[in-house]
């Protein structure tokens, strides 16, 4: 009985868990939605180090509404921007935290 309970409770945290992490199909309705959106260009990070590119601004995006919150979100701050490349890292699963998170960073080319 006692270890029924504790696979409850377990089961019931990593429910809650996924209802505020962003997985990977969220991943790629984000990004194919910003392609639509936003003149840059989406990269990895080690993209960004292979192409020797500078970065320009590394910034948080933050929901506590949905995925979908912070995609339009993202794309604001992007829409706006002059950098040519982008790239994203979403938030790590949490038991403790119901927000959406993604940190953005914009590169430009290489100086020479």
């Amino acid at each position: 009985m006692k270890n029924i309970l504790w696979t409850l409770l377990f089961g019931a945290g990593s429910v809650l868990a996924a209802n505020d992490v962003v997985v990977g199909s969220d991943v790629s309705k984000i990004q194919s939605e910003l392609a639509s959106e936003v003149k840059s260009q989406l990269i990895t990070s080690e993209q960004a180090e292979e192409m020797e590119l500078n970065r320009a601004e590394t910034y948080e995006v933050t929901s506590t509404v949905s995925v979908e919150n912070l995609e339009l979100q993202i794309a604001e701050k992007l829409k706006d921007s002059i950098m040519p490349y982008y790239s994203i890292e979403y938030n790590e699963p949490t038991n403790d935290d119901d927000r959406f998170t993604a940190i953005v960073t914009e590169y430009f080319g290489k100086v020479e």
